[in-house]
């Protein structure tokens, strides 16, 4: 498949969704999106342990700003199993209120190993494997709630008959695990962490917000949603367009450190309505005003109440009740990352040099300068749109790009001569017409 074909059509399927984004009781897909690392690219170095030290000055923060609420501790758990414990290759068959209720764990192991199927095949075998023991679960279910007593039900099944009260066949939900998505996210954050840190410091905010990227997008630069999120930070571009983020070629929503400026901006303005980083995190994924309204109407601002209680939580989808327990869980993944993964590395930053272009170019153009490696010049260029990859637009003069470092002085020598050669058309012209 042509890569600029793909990369075009990519979306990013995730627990979470973006900012003002709608929330999705659906099962996640069997398959994630692609993250790209190629050590070709960058190189690697040893991980560095977060550090959220020096934050006495940052807005509505103490040391136990982000510890775990009593009352979410299932469901906090539930997502570090996803993080560390089952990979992609595996799924689990969950109850979506008592969250940490497996019913059964699927392999897909099998399935990836078959030579000569295409990915879309192998997906369509593992939806059907899905579908296959949602259908033997809902049985179980249906057995043990016609049972009228424990003895009357299989010996695997005596923890489902005791929960039987508490659990739904309606709420039957499939997770896919990330384990080894984790682990690559936690290496790809080295590129970007440390200038992330950097703004959110300056802006005096909670360094751990930045690990919300962790569950946004799995630091997946190419990140495109199928409800229209974008980025590392899942922006949504109705939340953009006020500021001026896109226009025909550029999406700044793609752009790592842009991004993250408005990320920052906007947990500062949700903090601000919501006052508290809790409510102000679920107000990320399900607005600020959303929560601010289910807060007055259940008369509570403990966000273990609000997303547990029987009657609020109905006003949220699976998404928004599970996002702000995913992120406490990426932030324990990430701080004990060695007890959870092996050969734990961090990537060096991009090999890259910003330059604002003199001239317009076209997309074969930059493409040449990147030896013609179509994903190696998005990774390292994810605002420029479609219009652009596609051909159909030019990149305007004034546009920022990342540049491969040891290109950097040709490309410099190449657009030097193309300036002046537009310099002199334009000079030539003019000419003729006085």
């Amino acid at each position: 498949m042509n890569p600029k074909f793909f990369l075009g059509f990519l979306f990013l399927f995730i627990p979470s969704l973006s900012i003002l984004a709608a929330d999705s009781t659906e099962d996640t897909p069997v398959v994630h999106d692609q993250i790209y690392d190629d050590l070709a690219w960058s190189g690697t170095r040893a991980w560095r342990a977060p550090d959220f030290s020096g934050q006495e000055n940052s807005v509505g923060y103490n040391r136990k700003t982000f510890e775990v609420p009593q009352g979410m501790e299932k469901q906090v758990q539930f997502w570090i199993d996803v993080y560390t414990k089952y990979p992609t290759s595996q799924g689990v068959l969950h109850d979506a209120e008592e969250i940490d209720f497996i019913y059964s764990v699927i392999d897909f192991s099998e399935v990836d190993k078959l030579a000569g199927l295409s990915l879309k095949s192998k997906e369509k075998l593992k939806q059907k494997m899905v579908e296959e023991e949602k259908n033997k679960v809902l049985q179980r279910l249906k057995n043990v709630m016609a049972a009228s007593s424990i003895k009357d039900v299989e010996k695997e099944d005596r923890e489902l008959f005791k929960k039987r009260e508490s659990l739904s066949p309606q709420r039957l939900r499939f997770q896919l695990g990330q384990k080894d998505r984790m682990q690559k996210a936690i290496f790809i954050s080295g590129r970007y962490l440390e200038d992330f840190e950097k703004i959110f410091r300056e802006q005096n905010l909670p360094v751990e917000l930045t690990r919300l990227v962790f569950v946004e997008s799995s630091f997946n630069v190419l990140a495109r949603s199928k409800v229209g999120a974008s980025g590392l930070w899942q922006i949504m571009p109705s939340t953009a367009r006020p500021y001026r983020m896109i226009s025909a070629s550029v999406d700044r929503r793609n752009s790592p450190v842009d991004a993250t400026k408005l990320a920052a901006r906007f947990l500062r303005m949700n903090y601000n309505q919501l006052e508290s980083w809790p409510l102000a995190i679920t107000g990320y994924n399900h607005g600020p005003t959303g929560v601010l309204k289910l807060t007055r109407k259940y008369r509570t601002r403990d966000i273990a109440d609000l997303v547990q209680n029987v009657r609020s939580r109905k006003s949220f989808g699976f998404a928004s009740r599970n996002f702000y327990a995913s992120f406490l869980a990426a932030l324990t993944v990430e701080k004990n990352a060695e007890k959870y993964f092996h050969n734990l590395k961090w990537s060096q930053k991009l090999p890259s040099d910003p330059l604002k272009l003199p001239v317009a170019v076209t997309y074969k153009e930059l493409l040449n300068w990147f030896s013609k490696d179509e994903i190696k010049l998005q990774v390292f260029n994810p605002h420029l749109t479609r219009a652009v990859t596609s051909g159909k637009n030019a990149i305007p003069s004034g546009t920022w790009v990342q540049l491969p470092q040891d290109n950097y002085p040709k490309v410099l020598a190449q657009l030097a001569r193309k300036k002046r050669e537009e310099v002199k058309l334009r000079r030539t012209a003019s000419l003729k017409d006085n």
